[in-house]
């Protein structure tokens, strides 16, 4: 299979390249458009969760 793969891909060179440049021309366009963020947010996710439990003191550690 691969060798028929590579054979296909010998006889129709022009066709590769074509799809390579292609390839490169699309990479190349959303590399461009991609946003980039200069100033990330170094800021760690917190979570908070409130839970009510009548009868224990706060904090109870």
């Amino acid at each position: 299979m691969l060798n028929h793969l590579i054979a296909v891909s010998l006889r129709n060179r022009v066709v590769v390249l074509a799809i390579a440049a292609l390839m490169l021309v699309g990479g190349a366009w959303t590399a461009w458009r991609m946003p980039v963020d200069v100033f990330p947010d170094l800021t760690a996710p917190a979570v908070t969760v409130v839970a009510e439990a009548h009868g224990m003191a706060p904090g109870g550690g």
